[in-house]
């Protein structure tokens, strides 16, 4: 006699990590033709953008597509990442690129569950947005200080979500799934010693990638699997290496089917 088992229901956790975070591309692509059906993603920062397109109905050819586009090259060129002081500029060319792809679409609209994550600096707590305007989610959730302009919603000052909660492992397990994959990027490179001359931005990578280390490693044990796409090699604004970076997800994301597969069956 043969029993039936209810399908889990998949839920998937996506980093933040700038540029980075690209990777979760190659992670969504390897996992979907492997057969592994997701229900759900929360992401926080590039996660969220990356998830937000995914749970929207963008396949991965159109995302791929899209950062092979002319639309994505100009808006690299154009972005003054690395200036200070040019926040609500880099804000506006955002705002304009997202509305060309997501126009006014809602967390309604998606085809599978979505959460964005940012951090409100007022209650000094993250926030699960799940409601209104995917744009005005993930400008929230990437809203890096400095870079974008942060975000006023109902009395909450919204920050990148990485500033407390670089891989949101919680906000998934809020949402009625059954197993959680995390994706958390590998940026430490144990081999790249700093010294007097390390460029400032260098810097700023290896710290960033310390901090998000440290609190990262204390959700781990929160998904059932965590695949780290090894992106040390890349920065945080190298969004020209995107074909790079993306591959980067998918040779990591391939090392656990196996494992996924023996776990979910």
């Amino acid at each position: 006699m043969s029993f039936w088992r209810k399908p889990k229901k998949i839920g998937v956790a996506l980093s933040g990590g700038g540029a980075r975070g690209l990777a979760h591309i190659g992670v969504l692509e390897v996992l979907e033709n492997e057969g592994i059906h997701i229900s759900a993603i929360s992401g926080t920062s590039m996660g969220s953008v990356v998830g937000a397109l995914y749970c929207a109905g963008f396949s991965i050819k159109e995302m791929l597509e899209f950062m092979e586009s002319n639309d994505w090259k100009r808006f690299i060129i154009s972005t003054n990442f690395t200036l200070p002081g040019l926040p609500a500029l880099n804000s506006r060319r955002v705002s304009k690129l997202l509305y060309k792809f997501l126009a006014d679409k809602t967390f309604e609209d998606c085809s599978k569950s979505f959460c964005a994550v940012a951090a409100d600096i007022v209650s000094k707590k993250k926030v699960f947005i799940t409601k209104g305007k995917l744009s005005d989610a993930i400008k929230a959730s990437i809203a890096i200080p400095g870079v974008f302009e942060h975000v006023v919603k109902d009395g909450m000052i919204l920050v990148d979500g990485g500033v407390i909660d670089p891989v949101p492992i919680d906000a998934i397990r809020k949402m009625g799934v059954d197993f959680v994959i995390g994706v958390a990027l590998n940026n430490i490179d144990s081999n790249e010693i700093p010294n007097s001359k390390t460029s400032i931005f260098n810097i700023i990578n290896i710290a960033l990638s310390m901090m998000e280390r440290e609190i990262e490693t204390q959700h781990f044990n929160k998904a059932d699997i965590v695949i780290q796409p090894k992106t040390a090699d890349f920065g945080i604004f190298d969004f020209k290496k995107a074909s790079e970076i993306i591959e980067a997800g998918r040779v990591e994301a391939r090392k656990y089917i196996n494992e996924i597969k023996k776990k979910l069956y």
